[in-house]
């Protein structure tokens, strides 16, 4: 897609991996420095766009990258993960599918706290049977 930074992605020094489908590459703006993103060649802009192949692919090839980032700079949990900006409210600085693997580290700049709800079983229940009505 013209435009795209992904697309035409330009610096392939910071590539750790490649085939046809996707690359995975060193992040502009890392959470640290053994940030990575895979991303697909081919432009696609939502998680839930992907082909069941490429999605199934780039698991696989995220799940390698895991392992040789463990092995790199040995921190002490990574963090997978993709965004979908479904409403356009800036989650995702580039709209192109990606996905992180993100080493994490007790200096990290960055810190992920987690609010959590405390949901009876009546309320789960409610909120599972909404989302069971939409499944294909």
């Amino acid at each position: 897609m013209e435009g795209c930074v992904f697309c035409n992605f330009k610096d392939k020094e910071v590539v750790v991996y490649e085939d046809s489908l996707c690359f995975a590459a060193i992040s502009l703006n890392p959470i640290n420095k053994y940030h990575i993103m895979v991303i697909p060649k081919e432009h696609y802009e939502n998680f839930v766009d992907l082909p069941d192949g490429l999605a199934s692919h780039i698991f696989l090839i995220a799940k390698k990258l895991s392992l040789a980032v463990r092995k790199a700079c040995n921190p002490v949990a990574i963090h997978h993960i993709s965004d979908d900006d479904i409403q356009k409210k800036g989650y995702n600085l580039v709209a192109h599918y990606k996905f992180h693997i993100i080493p994490r580290f007790e200096s990290d700049k960055v810190k992920m706290e987690w609010d959590r709800y405390d949901l009876s079983l009546e309320e789960r229940t409610k909120i599972a049977n909404e989302i069971k009505k939409y499944l294909i």
